[in-house]
Protein backbone atom coordinates (compact mmCIF):
# COMPACT_ATOMS: atom_id res chain seq x y z
CA UNK A 1 0.00 0.00 0.00
CA UNK A 2 1.75 3.50 -1.17
CA UNK A 3 2.11 5.80 1.53
CA UNK A 4 0.37 8.92 1.21
CA UNK A 5 2.13 12.33 2.19
CA UNK A 6 0.15 14.31 5.30
CA UNK A 7 0.33 18.04 4.99
CA UNK A 8 0.22 20.69 7.44
CA UNK A 9 -2.22 23.53 6.88
CA UNK A 10 0.06 25.90 6.68
CA UNK A 11 1.49 24.43 3.41
CA UNK A 12 -1.91 24.69 1.69
CA UNK A 13 -3.96 27.39 3.30
CA UNK A 14 -2.11 29.66 0.64
CA UNK A 15 -3.54 27.55 -2.29
CA UNK A 16 -7.27 29.73 -1.83
CA UNK A 17 -10.17 27.20 -0.95
CA UNK A 18 -14.25 28.09 -1.75
CA UNK A 19 -15.62 26.07 0.31
CA UNK A 20 -15.01 23.96 3.71
CA UNK A 21 -17.36 20.89 5.00
CA UNK A 22 -17.44 20.37 8.49
CA UNK A 23 -18.11 16.89 10.06
CA UNK A 24 -18.26 15.00 13.67
CA UNK A 25 -14.55 15.33 14.00
CA UNK A 26 -15.22 19.00 13.94
CA UNK A 27 -17.17 19.35 17.15
CA UNK A 28 -15.38 16.52 18.64
CA UNK A 29 -12.07 19.01 18.54
CA UNK A 30 -13.83 21.72 20.33
CA UNK A 31 -15.62 19.34 22.92
CA UNK A 32 -15.14 15.35 23.80
CA UNK A 33 -18.98 14.86 24.57
CA UNK A 34 -20.07 14.84 20.79
CA UNK A 35 -18.12 11.60 20.54
CA UNK A 36 -21.53 10.16 21.55
CA UNK A 37 -21.98 7.74 18.83
CA UNK A 38 -26.02 8.69 18.97
CA UNK A 39 -28.53 10.95 20.97
CA UNK A 40 -30.95 8.27 21.22
CA UNK A 41 -27.96 6.57 22.51
CA UNK A 42 -27.38 8.52 25.13
CA UNK A 43 -31.11 8.79 25.63
CA UNK A 44 -31.53 5.41 26.28
CA UNK A 45 -28.63 4.49 28.90
CA UNK A 46 -30.09 7.37 30.99
CA UNK A 47 -33.40 5.83 30.73
CA UNK A 48 -35.24 8.52 29.33
CA UNK A 49 -37.58 6.69 26.84
CA UNK A 50 -38.85 4.19 29.33
CA UNK A 51 -42.50 4.05 27.37
CA UNK A 52 -41.78 5.46 23.89
CA UNK A 53 -38.63 2.89 22.73
CA UNK A 54 -41.36 0.34 20.98
CA UNK A 55 -42.37 3.88 19.06
CA UNK A 56 -38.58 4.37 17.71
CA UNK A 57 -38.49 0.37 17.11
CA UNK A 58 -41.76 0.61 15.08
CA UNK A 59 -40.87 3.26 13.28
CA UNK A 60 -37.34 1.43 12.51
CA UNK A 61 -35.21 5.00 13.45
CA UNK A 62 -33.23 6.79 15.93
CA UNK A 63 -34.13 10.20 14.81
CA UNK A 64 -35.67 11.96 17.73
CA UNK A 65 -36.82 14.63 14.98
CA UNK A 66 -39.46 11.91 13.05
CA UNK A 67 -40.60 10.69 16.23
CA UNK A 68 -41.77 13.89 17.72
CA UNK A 69 -43.52 14.73 14.36
CA UNK A 70 -45.20 11.41 14.26
CA UNK A 71 -46.44 11.84 17.71
CA UNK A 72 -47.35 15.26 16.83
CA UNK A 73 -49.58 14.50 13.97
CA UNK A 74 -50.97 11.61 15.65
CA UNK A 75 -52.16 14.01 18.93
CA UNK A 76 -53.61 16.58 16.10
CA UNK A 77 -55.61 13.54 14.18
CA UNK A 78 -57.08 12.47 17.61
CA UNK A 79 -57.99 15.82 18.70
CA UNK A 80 -59.84 16.29 15.06
CA UNK A 81 -61.58 13.20 15.24
CA UNK A 82 -62.70 13.64 19.04
CA UNK A 83 -60.39 10.72 20.64
CA UNK A 84 -57.51 12.64 22.17
CA UNK A 85 -55.36 10.09 23.58
CA UNK A 86 -53.12 10.63 26.81
CA UNK A 87 -51.10 8.04 26.14
CA UNK A 88 -49.68 10.10 22.41
CA UNK A 89 -49.64 13.63 24.40
CA UNK A 90 -47.56 12.11 27.06
CA UNK A 91 -45.45 10.12 24.52
CA UNK A 92 -44.68 13.10 22.63
CA UNK A 93 -43.60 14.77 25.95
CA UNK A 94 -41.28 12.10 27.13
CA UNK A 95 -39.54 12.05 23.61
CA UNK A 96 -39.12 15.64 23.99
CA UNK A 97 -37.64 15.97 27.16
CA UNK A 98 -35.44 12.88 26.79
CA UNK A 99 -33.87 14.92 23.54
CA UNK A 100 -33.79 18.02 25.54
CA UNK A 101 -32.05 15.79 28.46
CA UNK A 102 -29.58 13.98 25.88
CA UNK A 103 -28.52 17.17 24.09
CA UNK A 104 -28.22 19.09 28.01
CA UNK A 105 -25.63 16.31 28.79
CA UNK A 106 -23.80 16.00 25.73
CA UNK A 107 -23.74 20.12 24.78
CA UNK A 108 -20.80 22.47 26.38
CA UNK A 109 -21.48 25.58 28.24
CA UNK A 110 -20.49 28.54 26.04
CA UNK A 111 -18.18 30.20 28.42
CA UNK A 112 -16.24 26.55 28.57
CA UNK A 113 -15.31 26.92 24.98
CA UNK A 114 -15.18 30.76 24.36
CA UNK A 115 -11.22 30.15 23.36
CA UNK A 116 -12.19 27.50 21.07
CA UNK A 117 -14.90 29.92 19.49
CA UNK A 118 -12.55 32.91 19.00
CA UNK A 119 -10.19 30.36 16.94
CA UNK A 120 -12.92 28.43 15.09
CA UNK A 121 -14.84 31.84 13.96
CA UNK A 122 -11.31 33.48 12.43
CA UNK A 123 -10.45 30.43 10.85
CA UNK A 124 -13.71 29.94 8.87
CA UNK A 125 -13.99 33.19 8.46
CA UNK A 126 -11.14 32.88 5.11
CA UNK A 127 -14.23 30.52 3.11
CA UNK A 128 -16.82 31.70 1.17
CA UNK A 129 -19.04 28.91 2.14
CA UNK A 130 -19.01 26.70 5.36
CA UNK A 131 -21.12 23.57 5.11
CA UNK A 132 -21.58 21.65 8.70
CA UNK A 133 -22.62 18.88 8.90
CA UNK A 134 -23.18 19.06 12.60
CA UNK A 135 -26.38 20.48 14.69
CA UNK A 136 -24.40 21.47 17.99
CA UNK A 137 -24.46 25.13 18.11
CA UNK A 138 -20.12 25.69 18.34
CA UNK A 139 -20.13 26.95 15.13
CA UNK A 140 -22.71 29.31 15.88
CA UNK A 141 -21.68 30.48 18.68
CA UNK A 142 -18.18 31.14 16.84
CA UNK A 143 -20.24 32.75 14.06
CA UNK A 144 -22.24 35.47 16.94
CA UNK A 145 -18.50 36.34 18.49
CA UNK A 146 -16.76 37.27 15.30
CA UNK A 147 -20.12 39.43 13.83
CA UNK A 148 -19.76 41.03 16.97
CA UNK A 149 -16.47 42.03 16.27
CA UNK A 150 -16.31 42.19 12.31
CA UNK A 151 -19.72 43.41 11.35
CA UNK A 152 -22.39 40.77 10.09
CA UNK A 153 -19.43 38.94 7.99
CA UNK A 154 -21.09 35.21 8.78
CA UNK A 155 -24.99 34.78 7.08
CA UNK A 156 -26.59 31.84 7.59
CA UNK A 157 -29.02 33.14 4.89
CA UNK A 158 -31.75 33.56 7.58
CA UNK A 159 -33.12 37.00 8.17
CA UNK A 160 -36.22 37.53 11.02
CA UNK A 161 -36.62 33.94 11.23
CA UNK A 162 -36.94 33.05 7.74
CA UNK A 163 -34.80 31.55 4.94
CA UNK A 164 -33.75 33.45 2.07
CA UNK A 165 -31.87 32.06 -1.08
CA UNK A 166 -31.31 34.99 -3.13
CA UNK A 167 -26.72 33.31 -2.59
CA UNK A 168 -25.60 35.96 -4.99
CA UNK A 169 -27.36 39.49 -2.64
CA UNK A 170 -26.20 37.94 0.42
CA UNK A 171 -22.59 36.90 -1.05
CA UNK A 172 -22.11 40.93 -0.61
CA UNK A 173 -20.40 42.29 2.30
CA UNK A 174 -22.99 44.01 4.23
CA UNK A 175 -22.55 46.87 6.62
CA UNK A 176 -19.28 47.44 8.17
CA UNK A 177 -18.34 43.64 7.66
CA UNK A 178 -14.96 43.59 5.06
CA UNK A 179 -15.85 40.13 3.74
CA UNK A 180 -18.77 37.69 3.62
CA UNK A 181 -19.21 33.89 4.62
CA UNK A 182 -22.27 31.94 4.23
CA UNK A 183 -23.02 28.84 6.44
CA UNK A 184 -25.27 26.14 5.69
CA UNK A 185 -26.38 22.56 7.99
CA UNK A 186 -27.09 19.90 5.18
CA UNK A 187 -28.20 18.03 7.66
CA UNK A 188 -30.00 21.08 10.47
CA UNK A 189 -28.95 22.33 13.71
CA UNK A 190 -30.40 22.87 17.06
CA UNK A 191 -31.28 26.38 16.08
CA UNK A 192 -33.32 25.23 13.25
CA UNK A 193 -37.24 24.68 13.92
CA UNK A 194 -40.31 24.08 12.35
CA UNK A 195 -44.02 24.21 13.67
CA UNK A 196 -46.52 21.40 13.02
CA UNK A 197 -47.92 23.48 9.66
CA UNK A 198 -43.76 22.68 8.18
CA UNK A 199 -43.16 26.81 8.47
CA UNK A 200 -39.65 26.95 9.02
CA UNK A 201 -37.42 29.47 11.09
CA UNK A 202 -34.65 30.05 13.31
CA UNK A 203 -34.35 30.44 16.73
CA UNK A 204 -32.25 33.48 17.79
CA UNK A 205 -30.73 35.69 21.00
CA UNK A 206 -29.26 38.77 20.68
CA UNK A 207 -25.60 39.08 19.93
CA UNK A 208 -24.63 39.79 24.08
CA UNK A 209 -26.90 36.42 24.85
CA UNK A 210 -24.99 33.57 22.91
CA UNK A 211 -24.36 32.01 26.07
CA UNK A 212 -28.42 31.94 26.13
CA UNK A 213 -28.98 30.35 23.09
CA UNK A 214 -29.14 26.53 23.73
CA UNK A 215 -31.49 27.39 26.83
CA UNK A 216 -33.95 29.77 24.24
CA UNK A 217 -34.14 26.45 22.09
CA UNK A 218 -34.72 23.81 24.59
CA UNK A 219 -37.54 26.18 26.06
CA UNK A 220 -38.84 26.65 22.46
CA UNK A 221 -38.73 22.93 22.48
CA UNK A 222 -40.74 22.74 25.48
CA UNK A 223 -43.38 25.06 24.81
CA UNK A 224 -44.36 22.11 22.35
CA UNK A 225 -45.22 24.38 19.13
CA UNK A 226 -41.96 23.12 17.73
CA UNK A 227 -39.83 20.65 16.94
CA UNK A 228 -36.08 20.47 15.94
CA UNK A 229 -34.97 20.18 12.15
CA UNK A 230 -31.79 18.17 12.61
CA UNK A 231 -31.13 15.07 10.98
CA UNK A 232 -29.60 13.44 14.00
CA UNK A 233 -28.83 9.78 13.03
CA UNK A 234 -29.42 6.52 10.74
CA UNK A 235 -28.74 5.11 7.15
CA UNK A 236 -27.63 7.59 4.18
CA UNK A 237 -31.17 6.62 2.79
CA UNK A 238 -32.81 7.49 5.85
CA UNK A 239 -31.05 11.15 6.05
CA UNK A 240 -32.28 11.77 2.58
CA UNK A 241 -35.99 11.01 3.68
CA UNK A 242 -35.46 13.33 6.85
CA UNK A 243 -34.38 16.20 4.12
CA UNK A 244 -37.26 15.66 1.89
CA UNK A 245 -39.46 16.50 4.72
CA UNK A 246 -37.81 20.12 5.24
CA UNK A 247 -37.60 22.33 3.03
CA UNK A 248 -34.91 24.50 4.52
CA UNK A 249 -32.61 20.70 3.96
CA UNK A 250 -33.81 20.15 0.48
CA UNK A 251 -32.68 23.57 -0.10
CA UNK A 252 -29.03 23.13 0.93
CA UNK A 253 -29.28 19.55 -0.28
CA UNK A 254 -30.21 20.44 -3.57
CA UNK A 255 -28.74 23.96 -4.25
CA UNK A 256 -25.71 24.46 -2.06
CA UNK A 257 -23.75 21.23 -1.98
CA UNK A 258 -23.70 20.96 -5.84
CA UNK A 259 -22.15 24.33 -5.62
CA UNK A 260 -19.50 24.79 -2.91
CA UNK A 261 -16.79 25.80 -6.29
CA UNK A 262 -13.95 24.67 -7.45
CA UNK A 263 -12.03 23.77 -4.25
CA UNK A 264 -13.14 22.13 -1.26
CA UNK A 265 -11.60 21.45 2.58
CA UNK A 266 -13.00 19.20 4.79
CA UNK A 267 -12.57 18.70 8.38
CA UNK A 268 -13.45 16.21 10.95
CA UNK A 269 -15.38 14.29 8.13
CA UNK A 270 -14.87 10.46 8.31
CA UNK A 271 -16.45 9.85 4.48
CA UNK A 272 -19.02 7.48 6.27
CA UNK A 273 -21.40 5.18 4.11
CA UNK A 274 -23.95 6.75 6.17
CA UNK A 275 -23.42 10.05 4.63
CA UNK A 276 -22.97 8.68 0.71
CA UNK A 277 -26.08 11.18 -0.01
CA UNK A 278 -23.48 14.38 0.84
CA UNK A 279 -20.88 13.03 -1.69
CA UNK A 280 -23.61 12.13 -3.56
CA UNK A 281 -24.84 15.82 -4.01
CA UNK A 282 -21.50 17.25 -4.39
CA UNK A 283 -21.16 15.10 -7.26
CA UNK A 284 -23.09 17.11 -9.16
CA UNK A 285 -20.50 19.74 -10.31
CA UNK A 286 -17.30 17.98 -8.07
CA UNK A 287 -14.40 20.14 -6.87
CA UNK A 288 -10.95 20.47 -9.09
CA UNK A 289 -8.99 19.78 -5.68
CA UNK A 290 -10.30 18.54 -2.08
CA UNK A 291 -8.21 18.71 1.43
CA UNK A 292 -9.43 16.39 3.67
CA UNK A 293 -8.06 16.62 7.51
CA UNK A 294 -6.09 13.50 9.43
CA UNK A 295 -6.48 13.09 12.45
CA UNK A 296 -3.04 12.65 14.03
CA UNK A 297 -3.42 11.42 17.20
CA UNK A 298 -3.89 8.02 16.36
CA UNK A 299 -1.47 4.99 15.46
CA UNK A 300 0.37 6.25 11.86
CA UNK A 301 -1.21 2.86 10.41
CA UNK A 302 -4.87 3.88 11.27
CA UNK A 303 -3.68 7.71 9.55
CA UNK A 304 -3.07 5.51 6.78
CA UNK A 305 -5.83 3.43 6.51
CA UNK A 306 -8.06 6.25 6.56
CA UNK A 307 -6.57 8.83 3.58
CA UNK A 308 -6.74 5.37 1.66
CA UNK A 309 -9.96 4.57 2.65
CA UNK A 310 -11.30 8.50 0.98
CA UNK A 311 -9.24 7.92 -1.97
CA UNK A 312 -11.41 4.86 -2.03
CA UNK A 313 -14.75 7.01 -1.68
CA UNK A 314 -13.60 9.88 -3.56
CA UNK A 315 -12.57 7.37 -6.56
CA UNK A 316 -16.06 6.35 -6.62
CA UNK A 317 -17.77 9.56 -6.00
CA UNK A 318 -15.46 12.34 -7.09
CA UNK A 319 -12.98 10.34 -10.18
CA UNK A 320 -11.50 13.44 -11.25
CA UNK A 321 -10.76 15.63 -7.74
CA UNK A 322 -7.55 16.02 -6.98
CA UNK A 323 -7.01 14.77 -3.11
CA UNK A 324 -4.04 15.95 -0.69
CA UNK A 325 -4.35 15.25 3.17
CA UNK A 326 -3.14 17.41 5.93
CA UNK A 327 -2.89 17.04 10.26
CA UNK A 328 -6.27 18.10 11.44
CA UNK A 329 -4.27 19.30 14.79
CA UNK A 330 -1.36 21.58 12.17
CA UNK A 331 -1.31 25.21 13.84
CA UNK A 332 -3.89 27.34 12.95
CA UNK A 333 -6.18 25.02 11.33
CA UNK A 334 -9.74 25.10 13.13
CA UNK A 335 -9.13 25.77 17.00
CA UNK A 336 -5.83 24.93 17.12
CA UNK A 337 -3.76 27.74 18.24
Amino acid sequence: MDRIAIDTWESIKQEGWSAILLGNGASIAIHKEFAYPTLHGVADAKGLLATTAPIFARLGTTDFEHVLLACWYAEHVNVALGTPSADISAAYAEVRTALIEAVHSVHPVHADVAADLQRVGAFASVFPTVVSLNYDLTLYWSMLLFNSANGSWFKDAFHDGEFQTDWEYLRRPYGNAAGATLVFYPHGSLAVARDYLGDETKISVGAGAAGDLLDTITRRWSSGNYVPVFVSEGTSKQKVAAIRRSQYLTNVYEDVLPSLGESLVVYGWSFDERDQHVLDAISANPPKRMAVSVFTGQPDGDQQAFCHQVLKAAGRSLPDTKLTFFDSQSPGCWNNP
